[in-house]
């Protein structure tokens, strides 16, 4: 497995450029230190495109993780499936813009050498649980979800 080179994601977004890949624990740091275990791959694909004429990053992961249950302190295996629609500002003012329209709106400022690996690893740490649990009924019972 090899992490993907930094991209230009304007030139990207309208060009419909596509990548997919699988990344795994060693190439997430930041996630490693998260997790109980080095037994993770995330599979990803980033594609281009526009939506309403504004430039757009289509990112799709899926995998699963092995966290702690907080509830009985056993470990599980949450599994995630993400897709997001990135929009990408021209520059910080138009982003700014966007987020006094929307404050939910999920954006990024247009990059010349984005990190795929930090955009693929952002946002597997924000679905986390911030307080991991087995589902209701779950502990004890070796669960996995």
């Amino acid at each position: 497995m090899s992490a993907p080179a930094p991209l230009n994601t304007m030139l990207f977004a309208q060009s419909g450029g596509s990548l997919e890949g699988e990344l795994c624990a060693d190439e997430l740091p930041r996630l490693r230190d998260n997790l109980t275990s080095d037994d993770v791959a995330v599979q990803y694909r980033l594609s281009g495109g526009t939506e309403s004429g504004r430039p757009v990053l289509r990112l799709e992961l899926s995998g699963s993780v092995w966290l702690i249950c907080q509830r009985c302190l056993e470990l599980y295996q949450e599994r995630y499936e993400l897709r997001n629609v990135l929009l990408i500002a021209r520059d910080e003012s138009e982003l700014e813009r966007w987020e006094a329209e929307d404050p939910l709106v999920d954006a990024l400022v247009a990059d010349s050498l984005l990190d795929v690996v930090s955009l693929v690893e952002d946002e597997i740490l924000l679905s986390l649980p911030v307080v991991p649990r087995h589902p209701d009924g779950g502990c004890g019972t070796g669960y996995q979800a």
